[in-house]
């Protein structure tokens, strides 16, 4: 009987003993509990919402309408009745100059009624099935607010909901850009450690093959040589001379005078893991948050939404490889003198082979977790850019910019309408749920940690 389940447990794959000690995280499971029930709502947020993200009212003004009340009971009997809800009447507090809603049941009940269409206000799942059909709602003239609505009268429950298709999304597709910069280069950097490739070809190597390589390479070196004394000239008639402008001038005369002692006579030699590591020590000594705004400047605020969206992916995601790339370097610089690479080399197999087949994996326990530590930063990131002003705009939404509409109320969002800050909550949950995950997932992945 013992020797039966020993048998059973060393059957067991890597994937399966990882699953059965991801289990016992009470915390990562609960974290990725909360995940799918975030990431279910935004990928059918127009199911899951009674209202467009954009829709308001001009009349009556819903600005800043508090939650609506759900009532149970009815009044009128005492007794357990449908839920339902009153319209509300808007009016202006004298001392406060806050607008204040009090319930009308003059008007009527509104019932809430579950599965309703709505034609007028259709949306789109994955923008290539259209539909109409939302989970819940009640009859106009009558309007539910879950989460009170903002300073236009837009419904917050829909917008948080809409805003986590953005955040959360972001998250991952910026999590997933650094990651293949990340592996790619950092497996480049560490496979082809201390193998230089040369940038040119000297006179004496122009025969063969060389004849179309060497002047092609010099062509490049001079262009970039003539690029240097024309930025330096640039420099000196924008501004005049000074130390800044005689320093240029000397940096480009001294790059053009190496390439014309170099070229000529020995090759220019590069070795990968120099220029890549060096290109992550620049991005790593520049603070994140400057360097995020400083790139995003250099695009119009007034560009499509929609490449707003992409952009602000691409530029976390850029900023965000350089950590992956030093640890996954350094895992391949020790794989790559494991026999099972040096078999593989010995019977011909290319070094992209190699790389894509028997290197890279071995990395792939720490890029799972790493993939789950990584995603809540990106959340963040894009919050905070959104929340500067400088990330995903209107039509659009997100947790970000829905704090920024917050933020613009001063004070009174904190004791007149704490509603607006919701997004602020999601954000703290989501960011929590993946860090637990994360753990998890390394306890999982760690044979030390396992039970």
């Amino acid at each position: 009987m013992r020797a039966s389940a020993v048998k059973t447990h060393q059957a067991q794959s890597l994937t399966q003993v990882a699953l059965r000690q991801f289990r016992k995280h009470p915390l990562a499971v609960w974290g990725l509990r909360i995940l799918l029930v975030l990431y279910t709502f935004a990928l059918f947020a127009g199911f899951f919402t009674p209202y467009d993200p954009n829709y308001y009212e001009l009349y009556p003004p819903k600005g800043h309408h508090p939650p609506t009340r759900i009532h149970f009971v009815d009044p009128e009997t005492g007794r357990l009745s449908r839920p339902f809800v009153y319209a509300t009447k808007r009016s202006i507090d004298p001392i406060s100059l806050q607008p204040r809603y009090e319930e009308d049941p003059s008007q009527g009940k509104f019932y809430l009624r579950f599965f309703v269409r709505t034609p007028e206000q259709p949306y789109t799942i994955l923008r290539v099935f259209r539909s109409d059909l939302r989970l819940f709602g009640v009859d106009p003239p009558g309007r539910i607010f879950l989460m009170g609505t903002d300073n236009f009268g837009r419904d917050l429950y829909s917008r948080l909901v809409y805003g986590g298709q953005v955040s959360l999304t972001i998250g991952i597709l910026s999590a997933l850009v650094s990651f293949v910069l990340g592996l790619v280069l950092g497996g480049i950097a560490g496979y082809f450690s201390g193998r230089p490739f040369a940038l040119s070809l000297p006179l004496q190597a122009w025969r063969g093959r060389g004849l179309l390589l060497g002047p092609l390479s010099w062509a490049v070196w001079g262009g970039l040589a003539f690029g240097a004394l024309y930025l330096a000239w640039a420099y000196y008639t924008l501004t005049g001379l000074g130390v800044l402008q005689i320093l240029a001038a000397l940096a480009a005369l001294w790059f053009a005078y190496f390439l014309a002692r170099t070229l000529p006579f020995r090759p220019l030699l590069l070795d990968p893991d120099n220029l890549i590591m060096r290109l992550v020590e620049i991005i790593a000594a520049i603070p994140t948050l400057f360097l995020l705004i400083s790139l995003r400047a250099v695009f119009p605020t007034n560009v499509d939404p929609l490449f707003t969206f992409y952009l602000v992916v691409g530029l976390l995601g850029f900023i965000g490889w350089g950590g992956l790339a030093r640890v996954v370097r350094g895992i391949v610089l020790s794989v790559r003198e494991m026999d099972y690479v040096q078999a593989a080399r010995a019977l011909g197999a290319s070094d992209a082979r190699i790389i894509a087949r028997h290197v890279l994996p071995a990395t792939a326990s720490y890029i799972i977790v790493s993939l789950s530590l990584t995603i809540p930063g990106f959340i963040l990131g894009e919050s905070g850019l959104s929340f500067l002003g400088l990330g995903v705009t209107e039509p659009y939404t997100s947790w970000g910019l829905l704090l920024q509409s917050a933020q613009q109320g001063g004070f009174a969002s904190f004791v007149d309408r704490p509603w607006v800050l919701w997004p602020g909550f999601f954000i703290f949950v989501s960011i929590m749920a993946w860090n637990f995950v994360g753990d998890g997932l390394r306890d999982a992945f760690d044979p030390r940690r396992r039970q």
